[in-house]
């Protein structure tokens, strides 16, 4: 039969036939970055509000276990503290994002196979290939639905393919068979949440679980196909399956070629702390500013100009620092005016400024249908500005910073490691977790890298 007759199967057998041994040292070297990147981001996370929240949650869901819950003292069930440390990390909108599948892989990856590593008690080198199978899991599936998954329904992409990620992961780690995981598969695709984009557009703060409920089924659906709740084997491409459920126009041909592990390399890392969709325009405003040093009070009106998507974060006004996160204007007028789209231009006190919100109600954001063309393949912006004197400047961007043509270096990546770790643990132990990360492999036991993500009497 043809992949796209098989889509279940062939997922299922690269997840139970892949093993580290297998795997390129440039996918080996790019599952340590990611892991950086996300446990980093984990352990910001922990220390704000809503973490603090959700390890409430997490203690009082699941008083024991043996698995983590990144920047405290505490420990969960594997699934739990996936969940957590997925949700805590989620919320900050610094994790990786796939553009042509428009998944955020790392967000549900990681914590899932490292709860399950940390309480299986089994070796890096497990983790990793679990990692890189995760990764093409995920993108593949999101390939084969995109962007219909998006333009034409109202789901959230990564929280949809989220449990099919967790899927991967759990069922590699337990070392399940193709057939095993079939049924899996199967009991994750029933069980994926619908991830709604209005939570979203709000910037509700249940939008950050997505990622968390991903592996938490994920998880799940071992567990219970272990007890006889399996899922059908057509899962994926059936007639009432996955792929038809989610999208309107979708080509499980894309999920042929999986043995070639490379999901992994084409995900995209993000320098700046918002909604992906509009990296592609701050680079472009930057770039005015930077070229022919634009102000803000030079501003008359700008106009972005980008595809559809990123068009409906067009409000104006944001009213959480969530829905901050998702406004383009709010976001470009904060670059412009301090040159920068860090953590710290997503405050209260931001979304308060007067002078911030005056920028922002001069910016209209518009679909331009030449641009919609092109993604999603690309995520381009042209970002048009009208001085007051009279000029017009304009820039583009196709592809944002980060991407694989534009790729975040190893500097930059531990530069971006170190300001977010250290808002939970000290330095020495952030290089200490740093340097734990890049030499997985020689680990004696995954409790290495654990231990140093612990935070007692936090």
């Amino acid at each position: 039969m043809p992949p796209q007759l098989e889509a279940t199967r062939l997922l299922a057998r690269y997840i139970a036939e892949t093993r580290y041994e297998a795997l390129p040292p440039e996918v080996i070297w790019e599952a340590k970055r990611r892991t950086a990147d996300v446990l980093s981001i984990g352990l910001s996370g922990s220390t704000t509000e809503l973490g603090k929240s959700i390890q409430a949650f997490a203690e009082e869901t699941s008083p024991k276990g043996g698995a983590t819950i990144w920047g405290s003292g505490a420990a969960a069930s594997a699934e739990l503290a996936a969940f957590t440390n997925s949700t805590m990390t989620y919320q900050l909108e610094l994790d990786d994002c796939h553009r042509t599948s428009h998944a955020h892989p790392g967000i549900s990856v990681i914590p899932t196979a490292l709860a399950i590593c940390e309480e299986r008690k089994l070796d890096a080198k497990a983790f990793l290939a679990a990692v890189v199978v995760g990764y093409e899991v995920v993108t593949r599936m999101g390939m084969a639905v995109s962007p219909s998954i998006y333009v034409h329904r109202v789901f959230l992409a990564p929280g949809t393919l989220a449990p099919l990620g967790g899927a991967a992961v759990a069922a590699n780690l337990y070392g399940l068979s193709a057939e095993e995981t079939e049924k899996v598969l199967g009991v994750a695709a029933f069980l994926s949440p619908l991830a709604l984009f209005e939570a979203f557009a709000g910037g509700a703060p249940i939008k950050n679980t997505a990622m968390g409920w991903g592996g938490l089924v994920g998880i799940w659906a071992v567990k219970l196909c272990s007890r006889g709740y399996f899922g059908p084997s057509t899962a994926i491409e059936g007639r009432f399956g996955y792929a038809k459920a989610i999208s309107d126009v979708y080509d499980l041909e894309k999920i042929a070629g999986l043995t070639d592990s490379r999901g992994i390399l084409n995900t995209g890392i993000k320098p700046y702390a918002c909604c992906r969709q509009h990296h592609s325009a701050i680079d472009a405003i930057l770039e005015l500013k930077g070229q022919h040093g634009l102000k803000p009070q030079d501003v008359k009106r700008i106009v972005v100009r980008t595809f559809a998507v990123a068009s409906r974060g067009s409000h104006q006004r944001p009213d959480t620092i969530a829905s901050a996160t998702y406004s383009a204007p709010f976001i470009l007028a904060a670059a412009l005016t301090t040159g920068s789209c860090w953590r710290e231009q997503f405050t209260m006190d931001k979304i308060n400024d007067r002078d911030l919100l005056a920028l922002a109600a001069k910016i209209e954001v518009v679909k331009d249908d030449e641009l919609d063309a092109l993604y999603d393949e690309k995520w381009p912006a042209i970002v048009e500005v009208q001085t007051n004197d009279g000029r017009l400047l304009s820039a583009r961007r196709d592809v944002p910073k980060g991407e694989p043509e534009f790729p975040v270096s190893d500097d930059e990546l531990k530069a971006k490691f170190t300001s977010i770790a250290t808002d939970a643990i000290d330095a020495a132990q952030a290089e200490n977790l740093w340097q734990a990360i890049f030499a997985l492999d020689g680990l004696d036991s995954i409790s290495e890298l654990t231990g140093l993500l612990r935070v007692e009497n936090c």
